[in-house]
């Protein structure tokens, strides 16, 4: 699956669209997150690996939720977290699904947000990124996910390296999917399209053609 991380600035895009991007994105920074703490020799257990992934697209929903505070209006920013958390559940439960076995993995992911969602407002950001209680609390839900002999690095693992650097990469993602021209819901894109004049019913914009019919189909015979 290819997903653009960046658009023309002149282009229009929606909800739906930034969400997707954001949600591949953040499963793509997940991923590499997972390989930065094996590299680093954190016993990651095979029944443990989804409930690391869920703390990450969690944290990293809760980072582009602030993130785009002041980017978007209430109304946009609500439908974009609300489908960035939904295709975020869309990644976990396939990707469990195909790895674990079959469960409702998706309404699984979605509790766990639920919860975590409130858990987070408690918490907030300082000069832009997240302040240390914020990635604390994630660094503990890290630890409880994990296998009992890393208990006692791994906060410290997360708050000092993992947290911020996902935080940067998401905020690049952030920062390059809203550069465009125009956010749009989904509602008005169809609007959009229904307004649209067809091009062979435009008028011409070239001064040098003296032909002046309106549709290109009344000199058909």
């Amino acid at each position: 699956m290819r997903v653009k991380s960046t658009w023309h600035k002149t282009q229009v895009k929606t909800i739906d669209d930034i969400a997707g991007a954001l949600a591949f994105n953040a499963w793509r920074i997940t991923k590499n997150q997972l390989t930065d703490l094996i590299n680093e020799a954190y016993v990651i257990e095979k029944e443990q690996v989804f409930n690391v992934i869920q703390e990450y697209l969690c944290y990293l929903v809760q980072c582009v939720d602030r993130l785009t505070f002041d980017i978007l209006d209430a109304k946009k920013r609500q439908e974009l977290i609300i489908a960035l958390a939904k295709q975020s559940a869309d990644y976990y439960h396939e990707n469990k699904g195909e790895r674990i076995g079959p469960g409702d993995h998706w309404q699984e992911f979605i509790q766990t947000y639920n919860s975590r969602s409130q858990d987070y407002s408690d918490y907030a950001f300082q000069d832009g990124e997240p302040n240390y209680l914020f990635m604390r609390y994630f660094g503990e839900k890290i630890q409880q996910a994990m296998t009992a002999v890393d208990d006692k690095w791994i906060i410290q693992q997360m708050v000092e390296i993992q947290a911020p650097k996902a935080f940067k990469s998401i905020q690049k993602s952030v920062n390059d999917l809203v550069a465009v021209k125009q956010i749009i819901s989904k509602e008005e894109k169809v609007a959009q399209k229904k307004n649209k004049v067809p091009r062979s019913k435009r008028e011409s914009t070239r001064q040098d053609i003296a032909y002046n019919n309106k549709s290109s189909s009344d000199h058909i015979v």
